[in-house]
């Protein structure tokens, strides 16, 4: 497992144009490519054995301690670590410091 986090919103409706943003922030190689999925993105490596680098979606909120059940926020999964995730994290953070709307990172 790698690193999950979440991103909430004092304006949830504004995560739908946050995910976009978040997956045209992200520079990577030729060896990853960008799905775009209904609800969020994967980031999928081309090594069969282990496919998806990276998840984001919105999801709703249930029994975490961050934010209350049934609102909605954004999901991060980190499935590798290291130097290129650790650089998706902190092209991620600088995207959502521009966005208004109170977006607040938190660890899951």
């Amino acid at each position: 497992m790698g690193w999950e986090y979440g991103i909430r919103a004092t304006e949830p409706a504004i995560l739908p144009e946050v995910v976009k943003r978040l997956a045209s922030a992200l520079t990577f190689t030729n060896m990853y490519s960008l799905e775009h999925q209904a609800n969020g993105f994967v980031l999928k490596r081309e090594d069969s054995s282990w496919p998806r680098a990276l998840e984001v979606w919105i999801e709703e909120a249930s029994g975490l301690e961050e934010i209350m059940d049934g609102e909605s926020y954004i999901y991060c999964l980190f499935h590798i670590w290291g130097q290129e995730a650790r650089s998706w994290m902190q092209q991620m953070e600088r995207e959502t410091s521009q966005v208004d709307g109170g977006l607040i990172w938190f660890e899951l």
